[in-house]
Protein backbone atom coordinates (compact mmCIF):
# COMPACT_ATOMS: atom_id res chain seq x y z
CA UNK A 1 0.00 0.00 0.00
CA UNK A 2 1.36 3.41 -0.98
CA UNK A 3 2.39 5.54 2.01
CA UNK A 4 1.67 9.26 1.82
CA UNK A 5 2.62 11.85 4.46
CA UNK A 6 0.58 15.03 4.77
CA UNK A 7 2.57 17.93 6.24
CA UNK A 8 1.01 21.26 5.27
CA UNK A 9 1.56 24.64 6.89
CA UNK A 10 -1.50 26.86 7.35
CA UNK A 11 -2.99 28.67 4.35
CA UNK A 12 -3.00 32.01 6.12
CA UNK A 13 -6.42 33.56 6.53
CA UNK A 14 -8.27 30.57 5.08
CA UNK A 15 -7.12 27.16 6.37
CA UNK A 16 -5.29 26.02 9.49
CA UNK A 17 -2.67 23.33 8.94
CA UNK A 18 -5.07 20.83 10.51
CA UNK A 19 -7.87 21.90 8.14
CA UNK A 20 -5.47 21.54 5.21
CA UNK A 21 -4.66 18.00 6.38
CA UNK A 22 -8.41 17.24 6.46
CA UNK A 23 -8.88 18.42 2.88
CA UNK A 24 -5.86 16.47 1.63
CA UNK A 25 -6.86 13.29 3.47
CA UNK A 26 -10.44 13.45 2.18
CA UNK A 27 -9.23 13.84 -1.41
CA UNK A 28 -6.81 10.92 -1.12
CA UNK A 29 -9.48 8.70 0.45
CA UNK A 30 -11.70 9.34 -2.55
CA UNK A 31 -8.87 8.21 -4.85
CA UNK A 32 -8.38 4.77 -3.31
CA UNK A 33 -6.67 2.87 -0.52
CA UNK A 34 -3.53 4.57 0.82
CA UNK A 35 -1.61 4.60 4.09
CA UNK A 36 -1.91 8.27 5.09
CA UNK A 37 -0.01 9.89 7.97
CA UNK A 38 -0.93 13.41 9.11
CA UNK A 39 1.60 15.97 10.40
CA UNK A 40 0.10 19.48 10.63
CA UNK A 41 3.09 21.84 10.56
CA UNK A 42 3.89 25.44 11.48
CA UNK A 43 7.04 27.55 11.43
CA UNK A 44 6.61 29.87 14.39
CA UNK A 45 3.83 31.96 12.90
CA UNK A 46 0.06 31.62 12.87
CA UNK A 47 -1.15 28.25 14.14
CA UNK A 48 2.05 27.18 15.88
CA UNK A 49 0.31 27.00 19.28
CA UNK A 50 -2.28 24.57 17.94
CA UNK A 51 0.35 22.42 16.21
CA UNK A 52 2.54 22.20 19.31
CA UNK A 53 -0.41 21.42 21.59
CA UNK A 54 -1.29 18.59 19.20
CA UNK A 55 2.30 17.33 18.98
CA UNK A 56 3.08 17.47 22.69
CA UNK A 57 -0.36 16.87 24.17
CA UNK A 58 -1.62 19.52 26.57
CA UNK A 59 -4.35 21.97 27.38
CA UNK A 60 -5.30 25.54 26.55
CA UNK A 61 -5.45 28.28 29.16
CA UNK A 62 -7.31 31.55 28.58
CA UNK A 63 -6.67 34.89 30.25
CA UNK A 64 -7.41 38.54 29.63
CA UNK A 65 -4.46 40.49 28.21
CA UNK A 66 -3.84 43.71 26.32
CA UNK A 67 -4.11 43.65 22.54
CA UNK A 68 -1.61 45.55 20.32
CA UNK A 69 -3.36 48.85 21.14
CA UNK A 70 -3.72 48.18 24.87
CA UNK A 71 -7.37 47.07 24.76
CA UNK A 72 -8.49 44.04 26.79
CA UNK A 73 -8.91 40.77 24.88
CA UNK A 74 -9.07 37.07 25.74
CA UNK A 75 -5.98 35.15 24.63
CA UNK A 76 -4.93 31.52 24.91
CA UNK A 77 -1.64 29.84 25.71
CA UNK A 78 -0.80 26.18 26.15
CA UNK A 79 0.45 24.03 29.01
CA UNK A 80 2.04 20.67 28.21
CA UNK A 81 3.34 19.26 31.48
CA UNK A 82 6.11 21.59 32.59
CA UNK A 83 6.24 23.36 29.21
CA UNK A 84 4.29 26.51 28.31
CA UNK A 85 3.58 27.36 24.69
CA UNK A 86 2.93 31.00 23.90
CA UNK A 87 2.05 32.29 20.44
CA UNK A 88 2.92 35.97 20.58
CA UNK A 89 0.48 36.75 17.77
CA UNK A 90 -2.41 35.85 20.10
CA UNK A 91 -1.65 39.11 21.95
CA UNK A 92 0.14 41.29 19.39
CA UNK A 93 -0.75 39.79 16.01
CA UNK A 94 -1.80 41.67 12.88
CA UNK A 95 -5.15 39.84 12.64
CA UNK A 96 -6.18 41.52 15.92
CA UNK A 97 -6.29 44.89 14.17
CA UNK A 98 -8.57 46.39 11.57
CA UNK A 99 -6.83 47.65 8.45
CA UNK A 100 -7.10 51.30 9.56
CA UNK A 101 -5.60 50.45 12.98
CA UNK A 102 -2.29 49.07 11.69
CA UNK A 103 0.51 51.37 12.81
CA UNK A 104 3.75 49.96 14.32
CA UNK A 105 4.43 53.34 15.92
CA UNK A 106 1.45 52.69 18.20
CA UNK A 107 1.39 48.92 18.79
CA UNK A 108 2.81 47.14 21.82
CA UNK A 109 3.92 43.67 22.93
CA UNK A 110 2.67 44.29 26.48
CA UNK A 111 0.09 41.50 26.18
CA UNK A 112 2.79 38.97 25.30
CA UNK A 113 4.48 39.75 28.61
CA UNK A 114 1.16 39.19 30.36
CA UNK A 115 0.88 35.75 28.72
CA UNK A 116 4.37 34.86 29.95
CA UNK A 117 3.50 36.04 33.46
CA UNK A 118 0.37 33.86 33.45
CA UNK A 119 2.41 30.89 32.22
CA UNK A 120 4.86 31.36 35.09
CA UNK A 121 1.89 31.03 37.46
CA UNK A 122 1.52 27.44 36.18
CA UNK A 123 4.84 26.37 37.75
CA UNK A 124 6.42 25.56 34.40
CA UNK A 125 10.11 24.95 33.67
CA UNK A 126 10.29 25.85 29.99
CA UNK A 127 8.61 28.28 27.59
CA UNK A 128 8.30 28.02 23.82
CA UNK A 129 7.45 31.52 22.60
CA UNK A 130 6.62 31.92 18.90
CA UNK A 131 7.43 35.19 17.15
CA UNK A 132 5.60 35.16 13.81
CA UNK A 133 2.75 37.40 12.70
CA UNK A 134 3.27 40.39 14.99
CA UNK A 135 1.90 43.88 14.40
CA UNK A 136 4.61 45.48 16.52
CA UNK A 137 7.98 47.20 16.27
CA UNK A 138 8.56 48.11 19.93
CA UNK A 139 11.71 45.99 20.36
CA UNK A 140 9.88 44.03 23.06
CA UNK A 141 9.81 46.99 25.43
CA UNK A 142 6.10 46.50 26.13
CA UNK A 143 6.79 42.81 26.75
CA UNK A 144 9.58 43.56 29.21
CA UNK A 145 7.51 46.27 30.90
CA UNK A 146 4.73 43.75 31.63
CA UNK A 147 7.32 41.52 33.29
CA UNK A 148 8.73 44.21 35.57
CA UNK A 149 11.27 46.02 33.39
CA UNK A 150 11.46 49.79 33.88
CA UNK A 151 12.03 52.29 31.08
CA UNK A 152 12.65 55.98 31.69
CA UNK A 153 12.16 58.97 29.42
CA UNK A 154 9.65 61.77 28.80
CA UNK A 155 6.03 60.77 28.25
CA UNK A 156 6.39 56.99 28.60
CA UNK A 157 3.67 54.62 29.81
CA UNK A 158 3.93 50.86 30.53
CA UNK A 159 2.29 50.21 27.14
CA UNK A 160 5.49 51.06 25.29
CA UNK A 161 5.25 51.09 21.50
CA UNK A 162 7.44 51.60 18.46
CA UNK A 163 7.08 55.37 18.60
CA UNK A 164 8.53 55.43 22.13
CA UNK A 165 11.91 53.85 21.39
CA UNK A 166 13.76 57.10 20.71
CA UNK A 167 12.34 58.60 23.94
CA UNK A 168 13.91 55.96 26.21
CA UNK A 169 16.99 57.26 28.00
CA UNK A 170 17.61 54.57 30.61
CA UNK A 171 16.57 51.04 31.57
CA UNK A 172 16.34 49.15 34.85
CA UNK A 173 15.87 45.37 34.66
CA UNK A 174 16.36 44.75 38.39
CA UNK A 175 12.59 44.47 38.89
CA UNK A 176 12.06 41.69 36.34
CA UNK A 177 9.96 38.76 37.55
CA UNK A 178 12.37 36.54 39.52
CA UNK A 179 10.70 33.41 38.17
CA UNK A 180 12.19 34.13 34.74
CA UNK A 181 15.57 33.04 36.09
CA UNK A 182 14.23 29.55 36.74
CA UNK A 183 12.80 28.78 33.29
CA UNK A 184 14.34 28.03 29.92
CA UNK A 185 12.95 30.15 27.09
CA UNK A 186 13.08 29.14 23.44
CA UNK A 187 12.16 31.79 20.87
CA UNK A 188 10.52 29.99 17.98
CA UNK A 189 10.80 31.85 14.67
CA UNK A 190 11.60 31.43 10.99
CA UNK A 191 13.72 34.55 10.42
CA UNK A 192 17.27 35.58 11.32
CA UNK A 193 17.05 39.29 10.55
CA UNK A 194 19.17 41.72 12.56
CA UNK A 195 17.58 44.41 14.71
CA UNK A 196 18.06 47.40 12.41
CA UNK A 197 19.39 48.38 8.99
CA UNK A 198 18.14 47.49 5.51
CA UNK A 199 17.62 43.85 6.55
CA UNK A 200 16.31 44.74 10.00
CA UNK A 201 12.92 44.71 11.69
CA UNK A 202 11.66 48.05 10.41
CA UNK A 203 12.75 47.99 6.77
CA UNK A 204 11.81 44.35 6.10
CA UNK A 205 8.67 43.83 8.17
CA UNK A 206 7.16 47.19 9.18
CA UNK A 207 5.61 48.00 5.76
CA UNK A 208 3.30 45.00 6.04
CA UNK A 209 2.33 46.25 9.51
CA UNK A 210 1.11 49.59 8.19
CA UNK A 211 4.31 51.68 8.03
CA UNK A 212 5.02 54.10 5.19
CA UNK A 213 8.53 55.13 4.17
CA UNK A 214 8.75 57.93 6.75
CA UNK A 215 7.47 55.65 9.50
CA UNK A 216 10.00 52.94 8.60
CA UNK A 217 12.84 55.43 8.94
CA UNK A 218 11.58 56.60 12.36
CA UNK A 219 11.23 53.02 13.57
CA UNK A 220 14.70 52.07 12.41
CA UNK A 221 16.18 55.15 14.09
CA UNK A 222 14.29 54.19 17.26
CA UNK A 223 15.70 50.66 17.21
CA UNK A 224 19.23 52.04 16.81
CA UNK A 225 18.67 54.49 19.66
CA UNK A 226 17.25 51.81 21.95
CA UNK A 227 20.14 49.44 21.19
CA UNK A 228 22.58 52.13 22.36
CA UNK A 229 20.63 52.61 25.59
CA UNK A 230 20.70 48.87 26.21
CA UNK A 231 24.45 48.81 25.66
CA UNK A 232 25.01 51.78 27.99
CA UNK A 233 22.69 50.56 30.76
CA UNK A 234 22.98 46.78 30.55
CA UNK A 235 26.33 46.33 28.79
CA UNK A 236 24.74 44.07 26.18
CA UNK A 237 24.90 44.34 22.40
CA UNK A 238 21.48 43.36 21.01
CA UNK A 239 22.37 44.69 17.55
CA UNK A 240 24.53 41.65 16.79
CA UNK A 241 22.04 38.99 17.90
CA UNK A 242 20.87 36.74 15.05
CA UNK A 243 17.09 36.98 14.85
CA UNK A 244 16.95 40.14 16.99
CA UNK A 245 14.67 41.72 14.39
CA UNK A 246 12.00 39.00 14.67
CA UNK A 247 8.54 40.28 15.70
CA UNK A 248 9.62 43.91 15.51
CA UNK A 249 12.59 43.40 17.82
CA UNK A 250 10.90 41.07 20.31
CA UNK A 251 13.73 38.68 19.45
CA UNK A 252 16.18 41.22 20.89
CA UNK A 253 14.19 41.53 24.13
CA UNK A 254 14.13 37.76 24.52
CA UNK A 255 17.90 37.64 24.10
CA UNK A 256 18.13 39.85 27.20
CA UNK A 257 16.33 37.06 29.08
CA UNK A 258 18.82 34.46 27.84
CA UNK A 259 16.42 32.87 25.34
CA UNK A 260 17.78 30.66 22.60
CA UNK A 261 16.52 30.95 19.03
CA UNK A 262 15.17 27.91 17.20
CA UNK A 263 13.55 27.54 13.80
CA UNK A 264 9.92 26.68 14.35
CA UNK A 265 9.45 24.05 11.67
CA UNK A 266 12.66 22.20 12.51
CA UNK A 267 11.66 22.05 16.17
CA UNK A 268 8.22 20.68 15.33
CA UNK A 269 9.62 18.13 12.86
CA UNK A 270 11.94 16.92 15.60
CA UNK A 271 9.18 16.75 18.22
CA UNK A 272 6.95 14.58 16.00
CA UNK A 273 9.90 12.43 14.82
CA UNK A 274 9.18 13.30 11.20
CA UNK A 275 12.36 11.69 9.87
CA UNK A 276 11.33 8.29 11.26
CA UNK A 277 7.91 8.64 9.63
CA UNK A 278 9.63 9.20 6.27
CA UNK A 279 10.92 5.62 6.28
CA UNK A 280 9.19 3.65 3.49
CA UNK A 281 7.26 6.78 2.48
CA UNK A 282 6.36 7.12 -1.20
CA UNK A 283 5.18 10.73 -1.33
CA UNK A 284 4.97 13.85 0.84
CA UNK A 285 2.26 16.46 0.33
CA UNK A 286 2.76 19.88 1.85
CA UNK A 287 1.36 23.33 1.25
CA UNK A 288 0.97 26.97 2.21
CA UNK A 289 -0.93 30.05 1.13
CA UNK A 290 1.73 31.42 -1.21
CA UNK A 291 4.70 29.47 -2.54
CA UNK A 292 7.74 31.25 -3.97
CA UNK A 293 11.52 31.45 -3.66
CA UNK A 294 11.25 32.64 -0.03
CA UNK A 295 9.59 29.35 0.91
CA UNK A 296 13.07 27.83 1.02
CA UNK A 297 14.38 30.49 3.42
CA UNK A 298 13.63 28.84 6.78
CA UNK A 299 9.91 28.29 6.18
CA UNK A 300 7.99 25.09 6.75
CA UNK A 301 7.62 23.98 3.14
CA UNK A 302 11.33 24.38 2.47
CA UNK A 303 12.26 22.41 5.60
CA UNK A 304 9.87 19.59 4.73
CA UNK A 305 11.27 19.38 1.20
CA UNK A 306 14.82 19.28 2.60
CA UNK A 307 14.07 16.36 4.92
CA UNK A 308 12.21 14.39 2.25
CA UNK A 309 14.74 15.10 -0.49
CA UNK A 310 17.53 13.67 1.65
CA UNK A 311 15.70 10.35 1.45
CA UNK A 312 14.87 10.79 -2.26
CA UNK A 313 11.13 11.04 -1.52
CA UNK A 314 9.16 13.22 -3.95
CA UNK A 315 7.32 16.24 -2.55
CA UNK A 316 4.27 18.03 -3.92
CA UNK A 317 3.52 21.57 -2.71
CA UNK A 318 -0.05 22.88 -2.97
CA UNK A 319 -0.53 26.63 -2.66
CA UNK A 320 -3.12 29.28 -3.28
CA UNK A 321 -0.52 31.14 -5.33
CA UNK A 322 2.69 29.86 -6.95
CA UNK A 323 5.26 32.41 -8.09
CA UNK A 324 8.88 32.35 -9.26
CA UNK A 325 9.05 28.57 -9.03
CA UNK A 326 12.00 26.95 -10.74
CA UNK A 327 11.76 23.24 -11.49
CA UNK A 328 13.55 21.47 -8.65
CA UNK A 329 14.54 17.83 -8.39
CA UNK A 330 11.85 15.82 -6.62
CA UNK A 331 9.53 18.81 -6.14
CA UNK A 332 6.20 19.65 -7.78
CA UNK A 333 4.33 22.91 -7.19
CA UNK A 334 0.58 23.01 -7.80
CA UNK A 335 -1.57 26.14 -7.66
CA UNK A 336 -4.93 25.20 -6.15
CA UNK A 337 -6.78 28.36 -7.24
CA UNK A 338 -8.86 27.85 -10.38
CA UNK A 339 -8.00 30.17 -13.25
CA UNK A 340 -10.00 33.39 -13.05
CA UNK A 341 -11.05 33.00 -9.39
CA UNK A 342 -10.53 36.23 -7.43
CA UNK A 343 -8.72 36.39 -4.10
CA UNK A 344 -11.83 36.69 -1.93
CA UNK A 345 -13.44 33.65 -3.54
CA UNK A 346 -10.15 31.73 -3.40
CA UNK A 347 -9.94 32.36 0.35
CA UNK A 348 -13.57 31.34 0.91
CA UNK A 349 -13.19 28.19 -1.19
CA UNK A 350 -9.71 27.19 -0.04
CA UNK A 351 -10.84 23.83 1.40
CA UNK A 352 -12.64 22.79 -1.80
CA UNK A 353 -9.82 24.13 -4.00
CA UNK A 354 -7.24 22.15 -2.05
CA UNK A 355 -9.43 19.03 -2.11
CA UNK A 356 -9.84 19.26 -5.89
CA UNK A 357 -6.15 19.91 -6.56
CA UNK A 358 -4.99 16.99 -4.40
CA UNK A 359 -7.62 14.66 -5.88
CA UNK A 360 -6.54 15.50 -9.44
CA UNK A 361 -2.86 15.13 -8.55
CA UNK A 362 -3.25 11.73 -6.85
CA UNK A 363 -5.43 10.36 -9.66
CA UNK A 364 -2.59 11.09 -12.10
CA UNK A 365 0.06 9.45 -9.91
Amino acid sequence: MKKIILAPDSFKGSLSSSDACDAMAAAIEKCGDFNVLRFPIADGGEGTLDVLISALGGEYKKIEVSDPLGRPICASFGICGKVAIIESARACGLPLLDENEKDPLLTTTYGVGQLVSAALDENIEEIYLTLGGSSTNDCGTGFLSALGGKFYGDGLSPFLCGGDLDKITSIDMSGLDERLKKVRITAVCDVENPLFGKNGAAYVFAPQKGADEKCVKKLDDGLRSFAKVVENCLDKDISSVKGAGAAGGLGAALSLLGAKMQKGCEMILSLVDFDSALCDCDLVLTGEGSFDSQSFMGKAVGSIYGHANEKKIPVAVFAGKVENFTETDGLSAICITPEGQNLDDAMKNAYQNLFDAVYNFIKKE
